[in-house]
């Protein structure tokens, strides 16, 4: 295999792994020093010492892929196994949240998977977390997940119930979404200006995005390569594709050119989510969390943007998290 982690091989980080294994966070018969333990790790104010000038685009951020889905019942589409509470209280900062309308309700999905949870619960959370911890902040990826069931209403209207009317919702909505200065917005806010807010990275509705920033604006860059051919020749190409994004992430907030530059660590088509992130069971593949997590220990690159993972572990938070350091 062609992958190497600065100067560790794939050969020596396959015998790393297996060294490490009886200490390693362990899931579902699937050992990964960088997986599935991100619920041991407890940083629910790292934001909140850095300076407000600091635009969002120069952090290193911890996220979640498809955030809601760790009680999913199917390994296709079960991408966490950390609620969102521990994943807040873990340092975590930017959430994949899709949600379906359902009888006129929000309800989490993965495509057609119902996760048990709501649009509702997913608010109520975020704005109990910011009144506790005020100098946070959240990014929020909303996306309107596959078709509507039995609904007389769209997703627009329903978003805006919740955010104008619903008794549960709409004070905190009121209070801790952050309002663009004018529809598509130009520049990516500081920190100062979001503190105590959800930022929205728009995947529904309006163009140009009155809630937040669009997901397809130019002021992100995307790394999103999801499909991969098969576990064995595909994750190469993937880490690849990871850490390019993670050097133009370095390059761009040297350069300053304003873009918030997001890597997803995750992978669904073509192999399990949990294969993606913590490699096969036996170990015979080393996964996409336990390799970047070595790459960021390796002391490659710099400032990583918004890191975006399947089943993160408290190793691979932390190597995020110290980046802004």
């Amino acid at each position: 295999m062609k992958f190497s982690v600065g100067i560790v091989s794939l050969a020596q980080l396959v015998l790393v792994t297996q060294y490490t294994s009886t200490l390693a966070a362990q899931y579902h018969g699937y050992h990964s020093p960088y997986s599935f333990d991100c619920n041991y790790q407890h940083s629910p104010q790292w934001m909140t010492s850095i300076p407000s000038s600091t635009n969002l685009t120069h952090l290193s951020i911890p996220g979640t892929h498809d955030t809601m889905t760790s009680v999913v019942v199917s390994h296709i589409f079960q991408c966490q196994n950390n609620h969102l509470g521990a994943q807040l209280q873990a340092g975590i900062r930017y959430f994949d949240i899709r949600a379906r309308l359902n009888n006129n309700e929000l309800l989490i999905y993965h495509q057609d998977s119902y996760t048990q949870h709501s649009y509702l619960e997913v608010l109520t959370t975020f704005f109990n977390f910011l009144d506790a911890n005020p100098g946070e902040t959240i990014l929020m990826r909303l996306k309107e997940e596959s078709t509507p069931i039995n609904s007389t209403i769209d997703f627009l209207t329903a978003f805006n119930y919740y955010r104008l009317n619903d008794a549960q919702t709409a004070p905190g909505c009121s209070k801790h979404f952050w309002v663009p200065p004018q529809p598509g917005p130009t520049s990516i806010p500081t920190l100062g200006d979001v503190r105590n807010k959800v930022l929205i990275l728009q995947n529904f509705g309006s163009d140009p995005a009155e809630y937040g920033i669009k997901w397809e604006s130019p002021l992100l860059a995307l790394e999103d390569d999801y499909a991969i051919p098969d576990l064995y020749s595909g994750l190469d190409s993937k880490f690849q594709a990871i850490t390019d994004s993670f050097t133009a992430a370095k390059a761009g907030i040297e350069s300053n050119d304003g873009k918030l530059y997001l890597s997803h660590l995750s992978a669904s088509v073509g192999v399990l989510p949990i294969e993606a992130a913590a490699g096969t069971d036996n170990g015979s593949v080393v996964g996409l969390n336990d390799r970047t997590g070595l790459w960021l220990k390796g002391g490659n690159g710099g400032r990583t943007g918004v890191v975006i993972i399947d089943f993160p572990g408290m190793g691979l938070v932390r190597e995020v998290l110290e980046r802004n350091y």
